[in-house]
């Protein structure tokens, strides 16, 4: 037998790898735009290193063309040099950022415009020079060469090479270094591509820019940010319309918030610092029940060089892996953020997670055990409070009246019902006491008129009783027993942990005789 003869191997890239980066790389396509911010934040931050510019004299506009079918998002960061702006914004899956301090490192997001755009145009100057790049991507035609019916034609070098040309222009050498990228023609482009109002709400959300004047905890974020040595790095990013008004992007989170079934709108009354070796975080509450409406601000968020990765689902998905499933639906009920060592996780190349390491397994559990469990058994608190408003304790006394009016007019021959209603009177005058403890003078004084309506509701009930037969209330007092018991032991499952719930159900089968459920 001969020996094995070995032969060349020639690897074929298809022009379907550059379609997979593009296209299908970005589950919504104005993701594109948070990428080139990205990228304009992490120029910026090299220029401050370069000592180019001071801590906050960095800006990202994006100005709108006069027709809205075109746009350009530029930065005043350090720019590329020509000696490497072309090979640079040619090199498709390399960087020479670094992960661990980057925001963006995999050198995939320049290409996000694609998409959408007939043209992806990027011009770069770097300081001290007299000449600036001009690198101009032809969408379009990359877009029918990646396509099902052409992708196995070229290969991925071919189709960059026939569609994409680099130019050096002259340029004034004392003028500031930096870099910017136009997408001129949109096909079937996100909505924020031409609505200033839609791209400042997206980057209120994504973007790493300032909290607005009127959120009143910034002081104390700045603080912890400083406690958990991760800062809030920021950026500034002004928006110019078509119209050429300009408005400057913040954080969505303010001073009052709408709520579902609120009457008015709620502010947080308080904020929940979690502090712990690779991130820290904050969660906002607020004193009444319900969702919060502004999808901007609902839920809680995790940010990288706060950047935020995905939206609200990294968090809910933690709710459903490792916390108790019944509170993922109060992910809705809090706003907060949670900010992470990218020394230690490192996003994927979507953007909408995390790699799955196990720094990221322990940081998830974490984030569970902390902000998940205490976004629950808030919620859960705020809400059986919420049953104690006035409004709340009077709609239930109106159920009950409505219940005596019934008994009234069968002239109280149901014992069943009577007894019912009674204790049902009883557990509502415990509520209207509970509430009566911190209620203001005005309220107390509501509260108490409707105990004395209560109290009277009980004594006609009470009073009306038939004597009943040997056995009868007996019988009726122990369904009254059960039925309790059923409901406390429901409750009881739902908001212990196992040990505790365990005790709880000995207790009550020694106390009152009950099968083990």
């Amino acid at each position: 037998m001969s020996q094995p003869r070995e032969i060349p191997v020639q690897p074929y890239f298809g022009g379907f790898v550059l379609e997979t980066l593009t296209v299908g790389m970005y589950g919504e396509s104005r993701n594109a735009l948070r990428e080139y911010v990205q990228n304009g934040f992490d120029s910026i931050q090299s220029a401050i290193e370069q000592k180019l510019l001071a801590p906050g004299e960095g800006l990202i506009t994006v100005c709108y063309d006069a027709d809205l079918r075109g746009l350009k998002i530029r930065d005043n960061g350090a720019g590329l040099p020509v000696a490497h702006a072309s090979s640079t914004l040619t090199s498709i899956g390399a960087s020479r950022k670094d992960f661990r301090s980057d925001a963006g490192f995999r050198g995939i997001g320049r290409l996000a415009g694609i998409t959408f755009s007939d043209e992806v145009i990027f011009t770069t100057k770097a300081a001290g020079e007299a000449e600036a790049t001009i690198v101009t991507f032809d969408a379009k035609k990359m877009r029918h060469m990646m396509s099902p019916e052409h992708g196995n034609e070229h290969t991925a070098e071919e189709v960059l090479r026939r569609c994409v040309k680099a130019t050096v222009v002259d340029w004034d050498g004392a003028a500031a270094p930096f870099f910017e990228v136009a997408l001129r023609g949109f096909t079937e482009a996100p909505e924020e591509c031409t609505s200033p109002e839609a791209i400042r709400g997206f980057l209120s959300q994504v973007a790493p820019v300032p909290y607005a004047g009127d959120f009143p905890f910034v002081a104390k974020l700045k603080a912890a940010a400083r406690e958990g040595g991760i800062p809030i790095e920021t950026v500034r990013i002004e928006i110019h319309s078509e119209t050429g008004a300009v408005s400057e992007v913040r954080k969505p989170y303010g001073a009052l918030y709408e709520v579902e079934n609120a009457p008015e709108h709620a502010p947080l009354v308080a904020i929940e610092i979690f502090r712990y070796a690779h991130w820290w975080g904050w969660m906002g509450k607020k004193d009444v029940t319900g969702t919060f409406l502004d999808p901007t601000v609902r839920g809680v968020r995790v940010r990288a060089k706060n950047i935020q990765i995905d939206g609200t689902d990294v968090v809910a998905d933690i709710f459903r892996r490792f916390s108790a499933k019944s509170n993922e639906r109060y992910q809705g009920w809090v706003v907060g953020e949670i900010f992470v060592d990218l020394k230690v996780v490192i996003p994927n190349a979507r953007r909408d997670g995390f790699e799955e390491t196990k720094s990221w397994t322990d940081m998830r559990r974490e984030i569970a055990a902390s902000i998940c469990k205490e976004a629950g058994s808030w919620a859960q608190s705020t809400s059986n409070l919420g049953q104690l408003t006035l409004e709340k304790l009077r709609e239930k006394s109106t159920r009950l009246e409505s219940d005596l009016s019934g008994l009234r007019r069968n002239d109280f021959k149901s014992t069943d019902r009577t007894l019912t209603l009674s204790a049902a009177v009883t557990k509502l005058q415990g509520e209207v006491a509970k509430a009566s403890k911190n209620a203001e003078p005005a309220t107390l004084a509501e509260l108490q008129h409707l105990g004395s309506q209560l109290t009277d509701m009980k004594t006609e009930a009470v009073g009306k009783l038939a004597p009943p037969a040997k056995g009868l209330t007996d019988e009726v007092e122990q369904q009254l027993q059960d039925k309790l018991l059923d409901e406390l032991l429901v409750l009881f499952e739902r908001r212990l942990e196992l040990p505790c719930l365990a005790a709880v159900r000995a207790i009550i089968r020694d106390e009152y005789d009950w099968p083990q459920r």
